[in-house]
């Protein structure tokens, strides 16, 4: 393919992801203006501008690339799906576990339960974790045959692994860094639940790709 021809196939796109991604820039330029921040403290990495080791917060920048692996093979895979009746189930259950994945992706990445939705929106953490809970009730009534019909035994444990992080604090330990049993757990949880849809992800694509 010639250099005119990729030009002319990928302006559109490009054109718009540009335009997304100059949207996003602007965003984050007023925000910063109008609450007098520094604007490298968006763009900077945190342990940059606090001087920090690489290594702070290992367990939480391992567990958000779970959380990012998870929606995109859903996203990916539900790409591959025909628009046919045999696969709607399948295309809205993965649609819907990408969506989730990714709202859980972007509270663990912007800590909304702990911070952003408390302090800014005056919604307690409490609540937050009640909507979260209905948002997994709601999913699980509306795609429970399709979870039935799949390994739900493996997203059963993670879901359990991640609320019982919520609670681990609570057990007095012997070591003063009581909070790293909790996010091990958690830890633990996430990977779960990669692992869940990993494997619903690639039984979905061996059924098109054998058709």
């Amino acid at each position: 393919m010639s250099i005119r021809e990729q030009l002319k196939n990928s302006a559109p796109i490009l054109v718009m992801v540009y335009a997304l991604t100059t949207a996003i820039l602007s965003f984050v330029i007023f925000i910063g203006i109008e609450n007098d921040i520094e604007l490298d403290h968006f763009t900077q990495d945190p342990a940059s501008i606090m001087d920090t080791p690489f290594y702070l917060g290992f367990f939480s920048y391992i567990g958000i690339l779970f959380w990012c692996a998870t929606m995109a093979i859903c996203f990916f895979t539900r790409s591959l799906l025909a628009e046919t009746a045999e696969y709607r189930t399948a295309s809205q259950f993965l649609l819907y576990s990408g969506l989730i994945s990714g709202l859980l992706l972007f509270d663990d990445l912007f800590l909304l339960h702990e911070l952003v939705f408390p302090e800014y929106f005056s919604i307690s953490k409490n609540m937050v974790y009640i909507i979260y809970l209905n948002i997994l009730l709601i999913y699980v009534v509306l795609f429970r045959d399709e979870l039935l019909k799949s390994e739900y035994v493996i997203l059963a444990l993670a879901s359990s692994l991640i609320g019982a992080a919520q609670f681990v604090d609570w057990i007095p330990m012997p070591i003063p860094e009581d909070s790293f049993l909790e996010d091990a757990v958690k830890l633990f949880g996430i990977v779960t639940w990669f692992t869940y849809y990993l494997r619903y992800c690639t039984r979905q694509a061996q059924s098109v790709v054998e058709k």
